[in-house]
């Protein structure tokens, strides 16, 4: 009878592989660190620290050095139901690297955001519904972080609006295009012949 093969794998690597596909890395190398989210995360827009913890090529003896999980693990908040910011989340990043990090993210908050929007509709943490010529947006809708924001469409689109087929008569479907991240609005039916809104201008302010 054939031996039977088995191959064991430890915990560790198991563990290291999952965190490695689960993870979104955003910024690299600021204040010495990667910095990004992973698939199980705060409803509420913000980056942490995704690395390791080994930048110098040193071997963390075990995981609490690290800044993935460890001592070194350090969040920033991104927004307040929808107001910009950049603030420490757990006081690990204060004085210049702060002002660092800050500037970095300010330099780079259009990628930021597009990464997270994406990110909620994977998770469908935002929805867009039509009441008569507004759209309503609400982040987070199950979280204590909810918030909303109306889009008047008529101020975007005028002229769609009156006239004989008109949006009037003819409301328009609202969807969100997860492949682009954006917001496709009218009546055709394939979302690339539609209308497309950039929702970051709208769920973001300040």
């Amino acid at each position: 009878m054939p031996k039977k093969l088995t191959t064991r794998v430890s915990t560790e690597k198991v563990a290291e592989r999952f965190m490695r596909e689960a993870m979104a890395v955003v910024l690299r190398n600021v204040i010495e660190h990667d910095w990004g989210f992973f698939s199980r995360e705060d409803q509420r827009m913000h980056l942490q620290t995704v690395d390791e913890g080994s930048r110098e090529g040193q071997k963390l003896q075990t995981v609490d050095e690290g800044s993935r999980e460890g001592q070194k693990k350090a969040k920033v908040w991104l927004e307040e139901r929808g107001r910009k910011i950049c603030e420490s989340a757990d006081g690990k990043v204060t004085g210049a690297d702060l002002r660092k990090l800050q500037a970095k993210i300010e330099a780079e908050r259009e990628h930021i955001e597009v990464m997270w929007i994406s990110f909620m509709l994977k998770n469908d943490w935002i929805t867009a519904k039509l009441k008569d010529s507004d759209i309503m947006l609400t982040a987070y809708p199950k979280s204590h972080n909810r918030y909303e924001r109306v889009v008047n469409l008529r101020e975007i689109f005028p002229g769609a609006f009156g006239g004989h087929g008109g949006w009037d008569q003819n409301p328009p479907k609202v969807e969100f295009d997860k492949t682009t991240g954006l917001l496709a609005v009218g009546t055709e039916d394939r979302l690339d012949d539609r209308n497309h809104l950039d929702v970051r201008e709208f769920l973001f302010t300040g």
